[in-house]
């Protein structure tokens, strides 16, 4: 089988002159070309042109991060937000933000503008818990912190939400109480429930389906529909204390409670999750967060996944532990007068 380097040698030049011969490339005087040629046709050689190597384009950095997150209106969030945008400003770095109003279509848009964007890397707290939607999450082109939630694919900063639960009905049943009741989302996936669920059982207390509030929207006026209108369906309370998902329902839940005549904690106990400012100024037993921690620990995160190769990232879980703060709406406190 005859061979580039064999036209070569017979026409007498180097390989590199075949080749701009065949591909009418560079400087090649006529006479040489011509002879060239009359080799290649002569020896039946059959040139077949590589294809161009494309040049891999390495993305450089831009210096963009996005947060996405569920509601701009919780402090909780907010706080969160304010926490990871200094931390980003600190850098140098730009930070985009969008609100998926708890709604995973609204989110995987903004997936879309984001890839868009080209930023480096996104922060966020998921509106849905379902498998195949944390795996969409894991096969973005940039590297995804998932804050305030675990997700075993994703690389996550958030306290034990179930351990967090645990201690709400640890709480409520050292209080004297058996009929408990929970408002929040009531799916498997919801950690607070579940630790909350799974301790109450350990204690011997039971969770009636009739006394679990599940909310799908969880947005304020949504909520106050379904609260009343549960309410409406029972002539007395089912419940004499109850564990609220986020310290921004559980404000709603005690406004709702006393407007209708409930005194708490006198008649009800109310427990929130979270610990915001709403709760520290309404007086609401709320399991504490370290919010400040989580969003400095999702920032050093994304910082080692953008400095690793795609292919090099491993998933980190930084579980913290949370905390049970105490106020008036779960203990009643008696002032003596000296």
């Amino acid at each position: 089988m005859t061979t580039i380097r064999d036209v070569a040698e017979l026409a007498g030049v180097s390989i590199a002159t075949i080749s701009r011969v065949l591909n009418n490339k560079g400087k090649v005087s006529e006479e040489t070309a011509e002879r060239v040629r009359a080799i290649v046709k002569e020896l039946g050689y059959v040139y077949v042109q590589q294809p161009l190597k494309r040049r891999q384009v390495v993305s450089k950095p831009q210096g963009i991060f996005a947060i996405i997150l569920p509601t701009l209106s919780n402090p909780y969030f907010a706080e969160l937000l304010d926490i990871v945008e200094q931390e980003v400003q600190y850098l140098g770095r730009s930070l985009l933000v969008y609100n998926s109003r708890g709604d995973a279509q609204r989110e995987l848009g903004l997936l879309n503008i984001c890839k868009q964007q080209k930023i480096d890397g996104l922060f966020i707290v998921p509106s849905s818990n379902k498998p195949e939607y944390i795996a969409t999450l894991n096969q973005q082109p940039f590297p995804v912190v998932s804050l305030t939630q675990l997700h075993a694919e994703l690389t996550s900063v958030a306290v034990d939400h179930a351990e967090g639960g645990a201690q709400v009905a640890e709480h409520l049943v050292s209080m004297g109480h058996t009929r408990i009741g929970y408002l929040g989302p009531a799916d498997e996936g919801e950690q607070k429930f579940t630790g909350f669920r799974n301790k109450l059982a350990d204690l011997r207390i039971p969770l009636p389906a009739e006394r679990i509030i599940d909310t799908t929207d969880t947005s304020i006026p949504e909520l106050s529909v379904q609260l009343n209108a549960y309410l409406d369906q029972h002539a007395a309370l089912p419940f004499s204390a109850i564990f609220v998902f986020n310290d921004y329902s559980a404000q709603l839940v005690i406004e709702v409670l006393q407007s209708r005549g409930h005194r708490v904690p006198e008649d009800v106990l109310v427990v929130g999750f979270d610990n915001t400012l709403i709760a520290q100024v309404m007086n609401i037993s709320s399991v504490a967060q370290p919010i400040r921690e989580i969003g400095r620990l999702g920032f050093q995160e994304m910082m080692r996944l953008t400095g690793q190769h795609a292919a090099e990232r491993d998933t980190h879980h930084l579980i913290l532990s949370p905390r049970l703060v105490l106020r008036n709406s779960s203990v009643r406190v008696v002032k003596k007068v000296l």
